[in-house]
């Protein structure tokens, strides 16, 4: 496997859709390279990724599924993909904050089983949001 970029789990001929860091570990939305619509999800450290969505040499296809929703003074856009029984849901929203005025970011990853949320981590170095718009992938 080639090397990983600084600050994300994709490899340098893959474009970063989506990374930050939660915790001690990556999170990381990575573009295929040369095919627009193929998106990968990748969790863990550079040296040891812990999930890879999807497998490596399996297609993704329309597996990744893409909302927006607005919210007051913003919106947010979620990316989620199915696993068996889980759902892991990348997300990044811009919302007015608490003082009426200034915007409040938040990116995160959001896992949850039948529904339930069994996790949330925001992202602790604030992301950056999608670093492209994710409207091109192949949704479910």
């Amino acid at each position: 496997m080639a090397p990983v970029q600084a600050a994300s789990l994709c490899t340098p001929d893959e474009p970063v859709v989506f990374a930050c860091h939660v915790g001690s570990k990556l999170v990381s939305l990575c573009r295929s390279a040369g095919d627009r619509g193929m998106l990968s999800y990748r969790f863990g450290k550079p040296d040891s990724v812990e999930l890879r969505y999807p497998d490596p040499g399996q297609q993704a296809g329309a597996a990744f599924t893409v909302k927006s929703a607005p919210l007051v003074g913003g919106g947010e856009t979620t990316v989620a993909f199915r696993r068996g029984a889980y759902t892991y849901t990348v997300y990044s929203k811009v919302a007015r904050g608490a003082d009426g005025v200034s915007p409040e970011f938040e990116d995160g990853v959001i896992v949850s089983r039948r529904g339930k949320v069994l996790s949330r981590m925001r992202c602790e170095d604030g992301g950056e949001g999608f670093r492209e718009p994710v409207a091109a992938v192949a949704v479910k």
